[in-house]
């Protein structure tokens, strides 16, 4: 199994939560609640936690064979305040993230940078920032800007996971 075998599962797991082809389900995880998406299929398990608020954060884990990834994140939109002087709101933040994300597919969130061109007002960038040369480690952040200002941010930890 190949780290591209990896790449597409994680895309494809990301990919059908936000295409709407898993539900999303409130779980308590500790004393906490969170939202779940999960997807089952021919060879490939994946699930992904978070937290549901303007800031926080969540884990997505998947399997393909035996061979295991996970990948955190944290960050979130900019407070309703600094978004109303920019005529924006949450929504609308979370509205973009969701296309870019679904435009993108695996040219994102995984191993390379990825900087598409500007969509009128918004724009979206994903960097490596670190890989560690003695453990499969990657640290990366996404940001989405409207007008120059970053309006969301991601930081993003990948890890392969041993059973």
């Amino acid at each position: 199994m190949s780290t591209n075998d990896i790449e597409q599962g994680l895309t494809h797991g990301l990919l059908a939560g936000y295409g709407g082809q898993t539900e999303s389900a409130k779980i308590t995880r500790g004393s906490f609640p969170l939202r779940s998406s999960h997807l089952e299929e021919s060879g490939l398990t994946y699930h992904d936690e978070w937290l549901r608020a303007r800031t926080g954060g969540g884990q997505e884990i998947v399997r393909v064979g035996e061979q295991g990834y996970t990948r955190l994140y944290a960050g979130g939109v900019l407070p309703e305040e600094e978004l109303s002087k920019l005529s924006l709101d949450e929504k609308a933040v979370i509205s973009q993230l969701k296309a870019f994300i679904i435009d993108l597919g695996s040219q994102t969130r995984l191993f390379q940078d990825c900087h598409p061109d500007a969509r009128a007002d918004w724009r979206y960038d994903y960097h490596v920032h670190e890989t560690d040369p003695h453990l499969p480690v990657t640290i990366a952040k996404e940001t989405i800007s409207f007008r120059g200002q970053v309006v969301f941010v991601h930081d993003f930890l990948l890890c392969p996971v041993t059973w």
